[in-house]
């Protein structure tokens, strides 16, 4: 990622391990980077902002990450699969901040809109990438029954002791519902 926002994320991540998610304010970190408080609020207007900040970083990382051989060879939801498995990996020297964050701000309905947006955005991001066909409804609703898989992922990746069988068969079986009770990413 680049090396400006790394800065970024390591402040607001160390500041979450601490247990200070509560209590710190984007001026203080806008401080610790030597950055003026107006140009790190336009990145992060606020707290409620930055996991979605970061979650547009991945994606960012996970799409330069795929190479058209890679999507020629495999099926919509291998790298639909392949995707999930990415961005897990990328984030999980954070999953300590990540357990803070969420348990700190968990009751915000401000946090959740803004953090199911973001990965709903996300998902759609990553579809336009490995899509050749227009957004339509089968789109949409393909999205929406992926950010059901995505949550109950993450939630088993974020809480089971480092057990990444649990969170991949969540992916696994999720994508196989999908699968055989639609034929949505034939769509795709």
């Amino acid at each position: 990622m680049q090396h400006k926002h790394e800065k970024i994320f390591i402040l607001f991540f160390r500041e979450a391990e601490l247990g200070n998610w509560q209590n710190f304010h984007i001026e203080e970190i806008s401080k610790k980077l030597k950055m003026k408080i107006k140009d790190l609020k336009t990145l992060i207007p606020n707290k409620n902002h930055f996991l979605k900040f970061y979650n547009s970083k991945v994606d960012e990382e996970v799409i330069k990450g795929i190479s058209e051989d890679e999507l020629k060879i495999s099926s919509s939801d291998e790298i639909i699969q392949e995707y999930f498995m990415s961005k897990l990996e990328i984030m999980a020297k954070y999953k300590f901040a990540f357990i803070n964050i969420l348990n700190n701000s968990i009751k915000d309905p401000g946090f959740i809109l803004i953090n199911l947006k973001s990965n709903t955005d996300s998902i759609n991001k990553f579809l336009n990438k490995v899509s050749k066909k227009e957004k339509d409804i089968n789109r949409i609703v393909l999205t929406k029954l992926l950010l059901g898989v995505w949550i109950l992922a993450f939630n088993k990746w974020l809480y089971e002791e480092d057990n990444d069988e649990l969170w991949l068969a969540t992916v696994n079986k999720g994508i196989n519902k999908i699968k055989k009770n639609t034929n949505l990413f034939s769509k795709i």
